[in-house]
């Protein structure tokens, strides 16, 4: 795979976004510049704990950690405990002894991109709110920042599915469909990795018990998974939503796409964070098929996981 110079992921962690940034840790072909991080699956205060103690835990404490937006740009965060647990990683890590940067989110995506013209890979796996503020806020005279990004990969939308908090809306769109809208159409090129190309990614309850590691990141993340089961007896699978995006940043090989453009519906009617397909220009790759047996083969390896069937998935 060819190493991208710098990747910075905008995450609300929570338990797939904690494997995600686990995952990214891992790879050889990712320098991660560091976390920026919204309010989402969980509170802002309580996400950005979450991205620290992460990093201490694998002895990244190194990567910087900035903390974003708290709200989307209109209303309020709805959160998603019953998915994530109150703490939102489902298995409890030391407070960590590093501070989050004293450097906003928007600021640190905007200097980085500025410093680096094609040389920053971005990755959203929580609301787009933190990407947003940064359109909103970048000088007239610059024009957009993320039109200097290498890449954009988005998770987020439910495209010709059904939703996961309403019939039509999936979560990190839902929570923010205003700033969604915004990223989506900001007219640069994005890989959008919706509901449909993550439900094909799953374990089950029985494989994941079977899973072990040799790796300090691939045990935590195993602990995390049995803890989001260990929540609920009635969980069968668990589908891994960031950690695909994530994955797909990767290696863009292990998915096809078509081109699309999309607009995403912000007002309070039931379709309130519809991802509907609209006329041109089509910026967005969305993401159509996934080589399931490739991302788990790729899962194993970077993690260390030990009894994961060739082919899974």
């Amino acid at each position: 795979m060819p190493r991208a110079p710098g990747l910075i992921i905008d995450t609300d962690p929570g338990v797939d976004d904690a494997i995600a940034i686990l995952l990214a840790l891992a790879s050889t072909s990712a320098n991660l510049l560091g976390l920026t991080v919204v309010g989402g699956n969980v509170p802002l205060a309580r996400g950005t704990r979450n991205a620290l103690a992460i990093l201490d835990w694998v002895h990244h404490s190194e990567i910087p950690v900035c903390r974003g937006s708290s709200r989307p740009l209109k209303g309020r965060f709805g959160y998603s405990f019953a998915f994530h647990g109150k703490s939102g990683i489902t298995h409890r890590l030391p407070n960590p002894q590093t501070r989050p940067s004293t450097e906003g989110a928007a600021e640190f995506m905007a200097r980085n991109l500025q410093k680096l013209p094609g040389g920053v890979s971005l990755v959203a796996l929580g609301p787009l709110t933190n990407m947003a503020r940064m359109l909103g806020s970048a000088p007239a005279a610059r024009g957009n920042p993320l039109a200097s990004a290498a890449s954009l990969t988005i998770m987020g939308g439910a495209v010709n599915c059904p939703g996961n908090v309403t019939a039509y809306a999936e979560f990190n769109f839902y929570s923010d469909p205003l700033a969604a809208h915004q990223v989506l159409n900001c007219g640069i090129p994005i890989t959008l990795v919706d509901l449909a190309a993550c439900r094909q990614v799953a374990l089950t309850r029985d494989q994941v018990v079977d899973l072990g590691a040799d790796t300090l990141w691939g045990n935590l993340a195993i602990e995390i998974l049995k803890g989001w089961f260990k929540q609920d007896p009635n969980r069968d699978s668990f589908q891994f939503y960031d950690p695909l995006a994530l994955a797909v940043a990767l290696d863009p090989r292990l998915v096809a796409t078509r081109p699309v453009s999309l607009e995403v519906l912000s007002d309070e009617s039931p379709l309130r964070g519809h991802s509907r397909i609209s006329a041109e220009p089509r910026n967005i790759e969305l993401v159509t098929e996934v080589d399931r047996g490739r991302f788990f083969t790729l899962l194993a390896d970077l993690m260390g996981w030990k009894g994961l069937a060739p082919g899974v998935g």
